[in-house]
Formats: structure tokens, sequence, C-alpha cells
């Protein structure tokens, strides 16, 4: 019920004077209307090819990374970060880089510093991921990584340009309103002046 009251306030919104005489206001403001719900349809392809680029990029961005990057065991030739205020399971979360040395699968050993959880200690080893090059670096972008990020750049660029376009409407009726209510207050007013000047006590 409460949509339907909504969408034939929009259509009366979009057609004034279809059922009273509306004002050039009124029409400018049902011309903005319409123009503010194409451009939200034309954005919204705009989004939707955006969209498809997006993932295009990543999911080639993600097949590189995943084919160039490995994991490799590095052996820690320092201590960690000291343990910081434990988390909720008592476990610290905090990390820092940390000296340690590992074999690239070429068979070259490599020395340089990874990050390590605190409390690790010298000789404790952990997983690292390292690129083409056998220096460390960040996890590869997964493919349902890609996947997420695509509708969701597309969803923020939409909802921003939509929100935009809202305000700007807004602030255009806002305009109008103000318009409109000074001059019912002057039609007002001549009104009164003119009723004043045919009574009685004014002749």
């Amino acid at each position: 019920m409460y949509t339907r009251i909504r969408l034939t306030r929009l259509w009366h919104s979009l057609r004034p004077g279809h059922d009273s005489p509306a004002r050039p206001s009124d029409r400018l403001q049902a011309r903005l209307l319409a123009l503010v719900l194409l451009l939200s349809l034309v954005a919204a392809a705009g989004a939707v090819l955006l969209g498809i680029g997006v993932y295009s990029g990543e999911l080639a961005k993600s097949r590189e990374q995943l084919a160039t990057r490995y994991t490799v065991t590095a052996v820690l030739l320092t201590d960690g970060p000291p343990p910081a205020q434990a988390g909720r399971g008592g476990t610290s979360y905090r990390t820092g880089a940390t000296r340690a040395t590992w074999w690239t699968r070429e068979g070259e050993q490599r020395v340089g510093e990874v990050d390590a959880a605190a409390g690790t200690v010298t000789g404790q080893e952990l997983a690292i991921w390292v690129d083409a090059t056998g220096a460390p670096t960040v996890r590869p972008l997964t493919p349902a990584a890609a996947t997420v990020g695509a509708p969701l750049a597309a969803t923020v660029v939409w909802t921003a340009f939509v929100t935009a376009l809202a305000l700007l409407y807004r602030g255009v009726v806002f305009v109008l309103d103000r318009l409109r209510l000074a001059a019912w207050q002057r039609e007002w007013t001549t009104m009164q002046t003119r009723r004043d000047d045919q009574s009685p006590a004014g002749s």
C-alpha cells in the first residue's frame, strides 16, 4: 500500500497539471525529476560496465599473481617483536619485520626481513609468500576476491552518483518551494488588499 502511494506521488510529480493546473515551477520540477531518473538509469548501465571492466582487470591480476607467487618456509634469524597486550583469546596480534632466511624454488638462499608474529623466536619456521624474484610479497589476489570487488566498486560509484543527483534535486526543489511560497504570499497580500479596498470601510 505504501509503495503504491509512493509510486502514485512520483507519477503525479512527473505529470504536473494532469489533474490540476500546474505552475511553470511545477513543470520545471517535473522535467528535473525526469532528468534525474534518466541519469540514474544511465548511471546504472555505466556502473554495470564499470563492474565488468574491474572484474576483468582484477581477474587478470589474480591469475598473474597466482602464477608467479608461491609460498616458502622461512627460518627466523632473530626473535620477533615482543608480545603486546593479548587479545580475547590470549594471543597477541602484533607483527613486525624480523630477519629471516629462506630458499627460492630455483635453489637460491635469500636473507631479508619478513613479517613475524609477536613472541616468535630465533630458529622458528613460518610460511611466507614470495614473488617470481624470490622477494617477500603479500598473498596473491584470489578469483573470489576479484568477484566480490567488482560489484562492490560498481555499487559504490552508482550510489555516490545517485546521491549527488538526489541532493542536487532536493536543493533545486527547496529553492522552487521558497519561490512558490513567496509568490503565494504576494498573491495573498494582493487579494487581501483588494478585499479591503472593496469593503464599505475602505470605500
